[in-house]
């Protein structure tokens, strides 16, 4: 059976129930399509400049028509649904913001964090694909925006090794498939390296600007395609780290892997530009949150002949409440579990089944001379601090009355883990994970991103969106 995953989000007017003309209460789908329904016969008919996926129109509408009458009561729908707040002059004049300190009346502090986050949590999505140096396939729907997902995630970030070699063109094929929603708030590489992240529009402006750093493992060859990337940020007063990394490969190297992670979380150098009470030189312990995804290169120590039985006399995905058969075999796993390297991280259980050897076009595992055993390489792990007391005892309020907390609430939850079988342009398939994240609040002190975000993919995403979508040319979207 499949499972669609939920979780809180943004607090969005008027979105989770809108009352339309008529006082008919209307399922979350179907009043969407009211609203574009109606946002294009208001627009057509007044010359708004566009509408956006949602249905919102981005030119300024007026009112035609008597009170009362079905174009007043429809545009009066739209506005009640999509509004902006009024804003007190007299807030304004008390000049409360950017104080700099931790207070309730900040940009980025507790009331304005519950203003737009009431749950205080995100979801996250981490996604990692090997590429093989391929172009990814044309519709990227199955790995972007898996059908498992109910709602678009907050925070969308990509890490590939072996990327493609046109890097903007992977970053608009994101773009288009997440659509008007999200904005790339940074992206970097290193060789074949490469790391995005997407956020949604609404939230840029309680960020940090981005910051990045990059190691190769291989300094001395002419190709890097071994190493690691970063993307660091902080959200009101969360700090994030995204790592994605190609470790050394083959079978035997447990100790080339291990010693490349010891490299690369003492050698990437963030944050610079935020504060930190007590830095470290393991920089996984400079943040609140840590996401390490990639092409990892551990292995199943078990012979080939053995793991093909098991893969096709096994149904995928596994129970959830039995044991994996051969994950105590699994090399990273044995490193979690004694501490050798990524100390304090986590993953969630895995129940799709590996994730390499392809061979590439098919759904066959390697056929080639060399026979590669099948095997887990691509992983994603994570990592965070425990939240404030205040927090906790915030979180523990929520409980029912009578209720034993015998720990503290994780501020960090992995929903879901999944591979992606459909795609087979690589030897590897693509790997995704969505969590909840607690976010805490801040103060105004961080340099903010105010904004910035990579226009260019913007607007060549939304432009190939509407080219692919089949619309006319007078639907053309008008945000620049």
């Amino acid at each position: 059976m499949e499972q669609h995953y939920s979780s809180p989000n943004i607090a969005e007017k008027e979105d989770d129930l809108l009352l339309l003309p008529g006082g008919c209460d209307r399922s979350l789908s179907d009043q969407r399509e009211s609203r574009k329904s109606m946002s294009f016969d208001m627009m057509m008919a007044s010359g708004a400049d566009a509408v956006d996926d949602t249905g919102v129109a981005t030119g300024g509408a007026k009112p035609t028509g008597p009170p009362g009458s079905a174009d007043s009561l429809a545009r009066q729908a739209l506005m009640a649904a999509h509004v902006l707040n009024l804003i007190p002059a007299e807030k304004a004049r008390q000049r409360n913001f950017l104080h700099g300190r931790l207070a309730t009346t900040s940009l980025l502090g507790a009331a304005e964090l519950d203003k737009i986050l009431p749950t205080r949590e995100v979801t996250i999505f981490v996604g990692t694909w090997n590429m093989n140096g391929q172009s990814p396939p044309r519709q990227m729907n199955d790995f972007v925006l898996p059908t498992a997902l109910e709602h678009v995630p907050d925070i969308i970030v990509f890490g590939t090794q072996e990327s493609c070699s046109e890097r903007f063109e992977w970053e608009v094929t994101l773009q288009e498939t997440l659509g008007p929603s999200h904005i790339l708030l940074h992206s970097t590489g290193l060789g074949t390296l490469h790391l995005a992240a997407f956020i949604r529009r609404d939230l840029i402006w309680f960020c940090s600007e981005p910051e990045d750093a990059c190691l190769s493992v291989r300094p001395g060859t002419a190709f890097r395609t071994k190493g690691a990337v970063a993307i660091s940020f902080c959200l009101f007063g969360t700090s994030f780290l995204f790592v994605t990394s190609h470790l050394t490969a083959h079978q035997q190297k447990v100790k080339e892997r291990v010693s490349d992670v010891k490299k690369i979380i003492h050698a990437l150098d963030l944050p610079r530009n935020l504060t930190v009470k007590h830095r470290n030189k393991d920089v996984t312990q400079n943040f609140d949150s840590v996401y390490w995804c990639g092409d990892l290169n551990f292995r199943l120590s078990e012979p080939r002949d053995k793991l093909m039985q098991w893969i096709e006399t096994t149904q995928f995905p596994l129970p959830a409440h039995l044991p994996h058969g051969f994950m105590h075999t699994d090399q990273l796993t044995s490193v979690l579990a004694d501490g050798a390297a990524f100390r304090g991280f986590r993953e969630a259980k895995i129940t799709f089944p590996p994730t390499y050897k392809y061979d590439p076009g098919t759904q066959r595992f390697d056929s080639s001379s060399k026979q590669r055993a099948p095997a887990y390489t691509d992983r994603i792990l994570y990592k965070f601090k425990p939240l404030p007391v205040t927090m906790v005892h915030r979180r523990a309020s929520n409980v029912p009355p009578g209720t034993k907390i015998s720990h503290p609430p994780s501020p960090v939850t992995c929903l879901a883990y999944d591979s992606v079988q459909s795609i087979t342009s690589s030897d590897h398939k693509p790997v995704w994970a969505l969590f909840c994240n607690t976010i805490r609040p801040g103060i105004d002190t961080v340099p903010l991103a105010a904004g910035l975000f990579n226009r260019e993919v913007y607007l060549e995403g939304m432009k190939r969106r509407l080219d692919n979508s089949g619309a006319g040319s007078s639907a053309v979207c008008n945000i620049q």
